[in-house]
């Protein structure tokens, strides 16, 4: 006889019984209600725990007190009860903060409350604090990129990385330099001291190379002895081997490890991109070239893929080479070349710097821009001024009265926050007034201190000295400039004087730009003049004085003294 099954049904749960022990007794979720605008309406114990509020002082508050600063302004409590409503629940997977500010990661949902027509009278939120599992994960995910051993980047984040880079860098018109580094004598060391003082080598040239390089530049070992470099946004493909110079030198410098000095060095090859490819892999490949190129050419130097590239490269090291060089033997002079008025009276003198050799025959721009890139322009322009300031003084002594001297300057310079007062000392020290010197500066050094918010120009002003436009028509040649400018004096480029005064185009524009400037109360001084008739015209435009090789090349200073013993007025 078969007997019939029996369903067995507990008793059930009273509810009030039930939220009492949710309420009460749970201590590890969050749980807790909120109504329509979003109030707190219900706290358990679970949720005083985790975010610190007891019931009193959160009931009738706003939710949005639990979220962070940055998903307040956001309003990401309202789009969470938008996401409820829209689909019955909400998930919660952020940062939350507790009533002491700090944070907390959580993992919880918030689901709405319907009333018998299924309009949500209200919300329901269950979350969890999970922060030890979210910083487990993270480190997880970090150490997948990281190399452990350096704490720089790793392979697979190097591939990342360089993808993401070239395809910013084609959006953007960037160019992006990849540097390739192996170590030369790395084996040597590992079979020679072991592996514990190869892996201390590694570390520490991790921290070199991170030192020698800018902060955004994404740094990465590849394994063994191998580090690559990728660079964004460099001002010129040149400026790639500027930095593997840089990496040369702190490379070659000894090691300590442990009680031992060991010395080695590194081979870098260097790509371009878009120069020398527009894809990540075609980029590694070219800078692998390059590297193989630069270990074959005797280790311990660098290498571009391109060959131009790599001509002009160490052609311009070899010019930082021989710039520090000349600087460290103060093997340069000055010359001056005279400025008279219209009667041929000298008025003042400006100071051309002259270099030696190779540096020599290259535009002194090239020069300034060598001294700015390794760091010698203050220490360069300070020289020129007291050599200036001390055959000023020579002349002074010697009963050449009533000359200026004008000094050549850029903005990088200007921008130094001890010109001036380097300015000022060299003057003092030599018994001058700030009225015997006039600062040239060119049109486009002046409007980058002028965008730059740089009050430099009005400090000189307001120190007695003049300002004086350099090369004015060679640069932007906005006229509009010279209404806002705070010089004293432009200096018109030779550049004007071509076709004057055969020409009648060529002599109306110089007429009209001297008519402004003698409106705005500028001086006008006209450069490369070279011969009467150019002079003649410019006297009649209204010139107030004139510089070039119909009254004078730059002389040497026992030249000039002699040329000024004959042609200032006492």
């Amino acid at each position: 006889m078969t007997l019939p099954l029996k369903t067995v049904i507990a008793p059930a749960l009273a509810p009030e019984i039930l939220l009492r022990q949710i309420y009460l007794n749970v201590r590890d979720f969050a749980i807790f209600t909120i109504d329509t605008n979003s109030l707190v309406t219900s706290w358990n114990l679970g949720a005083e725990l985790i975010f610190g509020y007891p019931p009193e002082e959160i009931i009738g508050q706003s939710m949005v007190r639990l979220f962070t600063d940055a998903d307040q302004v956001d309003a990401e409590h309202l789009l969470e009860m938008q996401t409820a409503d829209r689909w019955d629940r909400a998930g919660d997977y952020r940062w939350h903060m507790r009533k002491d500010s700090s944070l907390f990661w959580a993992d919880g949902v918030l689901t709405p409350i319907r009333d018998d027509g299924g309009q949500s009278i209200g919300y329901l939120k269950i979350l969890r604090d999970i922060t030890e599992r979210k910083l487990a994960q993270d480190e997880i995910r970090r150490l997948a990129t990281i190399d452990v051993l350096t704490g720089l980047a790793n392979r697979a984040a190097f591939d990342t990385r360089r993808s993401e880079m070239v395809s910013l860098a084609e959006r953007t018109g960037q160019l992006l330099l990849l540097l390739m580094i192996d170590l030369d004598q790395f084996k040597e060391v590992n079979d020679m001291l072991g592996h514990q003082a190869g892996d201390l080598l590694l570390r520490l040239t991790a921290q070199r190379i991170r030192a020698a390089s800018r902060e955004s530049d994404f740094i990465a070992r590849l394994g063994g002895d191998e580090f690559a470099l990728l660079q964004l946004d460099a001002p010129s493909p040149a400026d790639g081997g500027m930095l593997a110079e840089k990496l040369l030198a702190e490379l070659t410098m000894p090691f300590m490890l442990g009680e031992r000095e060991v010395r080695i060095s590194a081979s870098i090859g260097i790509a371009v991109c878009p120069v020398d490819a527009d894809s990540p892999d075609g980029l590694l490949n070219k800078a692998d070239l390059a590297l193989y190129h630069a270990k074959n050419a005797g280790r311990n130097c660098y290498h571009y893929y391109t060959e131009a590239l790599d001509m002009i490269a160490h052609r311009k090291n070899a010019h930082h080479a021989e710039l520090k060089r000349l600087m460290r033997h103060k093997h340069f002079s000055l010359a001056y070349q005279p400025i008279v008025d219209h009667d041929g009276n000298a008025v003042a003198v400006e100071a051309l710097l002259r270099l030696p050799g190779e540096l020599g025959r290259q535009p002194i721009e090239y020069t300034i821009s060598l001294a700015r890139e390794t760091g010698q322009l203050a220490e360069l322009g300070k020289w020129i001024v007291r050599e200036v300031c001390a055959q000023m003084r020579r002349w002074l002594d010697g009963g050449l009265l009533g000359l200026r001297v004008c000094v050549n300057s850029c903005a990088h310079e200007l921008q130094d926050p001890g010109y001036l007062a380097q300015l000022q000392a060299a003057l003092a020290d030599h018994g001058l007034t700030s009225d015997m010197m006039e600062i040239e500066i060119t049109e486009r050094d002046a409007i980058e201190l002028e965008r730059s918010g740089s009050n430099v120009i009005d400090q000189l002003r307001q120190a007695g000295y003049r300002l004086a436009l350099d090369d004015f028509g060679t640069g932007y040649s906005s006229l509009s400039y010279l209404r806002t400018l705070r010089v004293t004096t432009i200096k018109l480029d030779k550049s004007f004087l071509h076709g004057v005064p055969g020409n009648a185009d060529a002599n109306a524009v110089v007429r009209t730009v001297v008519q402004l400037a003698q409106d705005l109360r500028l001086n006008v001084i006209a450069e490369g003049v070279e011969s009467q008739d150019q002079a003649a015209f410019l006297d009649n435009a209204g010139c107030a004085a004139f510089q070039g090789f119909l009254y004078s090349k730059p002389l040497s200073a026992d030249d000039a003294t002699r040329w000024l013993q004959t042609h200032l007025v006492p």
